[in-house]
């Protein structure tokens, strides 16, 4: 598995929100960096690297809800079972982690940063392509 790198095709034209997805993977690709690098290191880095997604995924799940919201999107409740259900998944990994092998580790980067990008170029799009027009 390599480390995913940020592409502009997934810019929503909100520099706010792109901001904060750009912010996003590159706390992701820190925990590829922890489970890939130095074997000592490992589990000091992991506990800090999964403190910080945990707390920006939050964060920036609250604020992109918010926004949502402001603008009178309709499907935000639908939109936050989606964010819900990821932190869920993310909180679950994060037992595991603790104790488990840096190759556990991968597969979990693996499926973070595949679930933001995923995320970013379907459900993001649709909500953006909503709002964008009432930011003029």
């Amino acid at each position: 598995m390599q480390k995913v790198e940020w592409d502009d095709s997934y810019l929503l034209g909100i520099p706010e929100i792109d901001n904060q997805h750009k912010k996003l993977l590159s706390v992701a690709n820190e925990l590829y960096d922890a489970a890939s690098g130095s074997a000592e290191k490992y589990t000091l880095r992991m506990a800090k690297v999964l403190k910080a997604l945990t707390d920006y995924t939050v964060y920036h799940f609250g604020e992109e809800e918010k926004f949502m919201t402001r603008y009178g999107y309709q499907a935000v409740a639908q939109h936050k079972k989606e964010h819900d259900s990821f932190v869920s998944e993310v909180n679950g990994q994060i037992r595991k982690l603790g104790t488990g092998r840096r190759e556990d580790a991968l597969v979990f980067y693996g499926f973070v940063a595949g679930w933001v990008l995923t995320h970013i170029a379907k459900e993001d799009r649709v909500w953006a392509a909503f709002v964008k027009p009432q930011l003029v």
